[in-house]
């Protein structure tokens, strides 16, 4: 079958069309970026397409490029196309090109953070972090010591941070009058690969950001916590959010608090290892055979296994087989259980190496802002 991945300049679309491109799937990889790593790199299946802002003109160069490389598939992998596409249902279904994305409110709901906000505001059962009003805040004065800014649309690490004074506070919301002003959180920082059908239950990756800049993992690692990944499918389930996503939220010492629901997977979703497959693995075979059911024993397939992904600048995925591991990858080092592997894992087969680790993906690039 043949397939479009769009966004393959940042990590998740990239992610996408590598893993695709192992399975057998004829991909052509689409960018907006002329000088995308991903498109230099393979120019004999590479499409430079405008930005979807740009509506129309979008979706018929888009249309174009399926057209001349007969694809009957297309993967939306930036914020920018999933919110596009999901208001042009009609006129994709009308090309004939399959793709899987949540209906129209959904996306409206998750790409505005207030609306996101407000809306789990709602359910007893999802704790989002404590806003503030900028029209209530004490003249000259913050609510706390600090507190977390971030825009209201846009990806998560767009000029977001921490003000730690009144006049930096102003500046920021001079700049960005409808921002979001919150507490700020300090526990552990995670996002959750998701894959939901609609009718099953949703299959949830837990990793930890272990390190992160500029609103985007360099550093990813999987974890095992039952609360918290049926905390993340209860809140997939209820927004509807069908199709792949990322979740992200804080593990603080009184509870998991939610922030944001990322409607594709995230950058760091090359390490959503599920036992034998991965999650974008099932994603393409539901895309593609326009199924939307999970095949029999897929929840009982996944096992206990620690996947780490390492992305400094590009990514080098590796799947945990031994008792012991140290990941290295340039100037930076992080220990696991594993065995020893080095830098030179980039260049490995993707069906392992001698360290007993397996190789599931290497980005030529670096992640862009905003992905995690």
């Amino acid at each position: 079958m043949r397939i479009v991945v769009t966004g393959t300049g940042g990590a998740s679309g990239y992610a996408v069309a590598v893993q695709a491109e192992r399975l057998g799937y004829e991909v052509l990889r689409a960018d907006a970026d002329p000088l995308c790593p991903a498109l230099l790199t393979r120019p004999h299946r590479a499409r430079l397409l405008p930005p979807a802002s740009e509506g129309a003109g979008y979706l018929e160069a888009l249309a174009k490029a399926a057209r001349e490389f007969g694809a009957e598939a297309v993967s939306f992998n930036t914020d920018a196309e999933v919110r596009y596409a999901a208001g042009e249902a009609d006129a994709l279904g009308e090309l004939g090109l399959a793709h899987w994305i949540p209906s129209y409110e959904t996306v409206r709901v998750c790409s505005d953070k207030a609306a996101f906000a407000r809306r789990l505001s709602t359910d007893a059962r999802f704790r989002t972090p404590v806003s503030f009003s900028a029209r209530d805040l004490p003249e000259g004065l913050l609510p706390a010591p600090s507190v977390f800014v971030k825009t209201r649309t846009g990806s998560g690490g767009a000029d977001a941070g921490i003000c730690s004074g009144r006049p930096e506070l102003d500046a920021w919301l001079a700049r960005h009058p409808d921002g979001l002003i919150q507490e700020v959180l300090t526990g552990q920082e995670f996002s959750a690969d998701c894959l939901y059908t609609g009718t099953d239950r949703p299959l949830v990756v837990a990793r930890r950001r272990l390190r992160t800049r500029a609103g985007a993992s360099t550093v990813t690692e999987t974890f095992h916590a039952p609360e918290v990944e049926d905390l993340v499918a209860d809140l997939v389930e209820e927004l509807r959010v069908v199709g792949p996503s990322c979740v992200q939220g804080f593990l603080q010492p009184d509870g998991v608090v939610l922030t944001e629901v990322n409607v594709r997977f995230g950058g760091g979703c090359a390490a959503a290892v599920w036992g034998a497959t991965h999650l974008v693995e099932q994603y393409l075979a539901l895309l593609s055979s326009g199924g939307r059911r999970l095949p029999a024993g897929t929840r009982e397939a996944r096992g206990p296994g620690t996947t780490t992904l390492v992305r400094v600048p590009g990514f080098v995925t590796l799947r945990n087989t031994g008792p012991t591991e140290e990941t290295r990858s340039g100037t930076h080092t992080e220990a696991r259980a594993g065995t020893r592997t080095g830098a030179g894992a980039k260049g490995r087969a993707a069906a392992g190496d001698a360290t007993g680790h397996a190789v599931i993906g290497t980005a030529p690039g670096r992640p862009r802002k905003g992905e995690d």
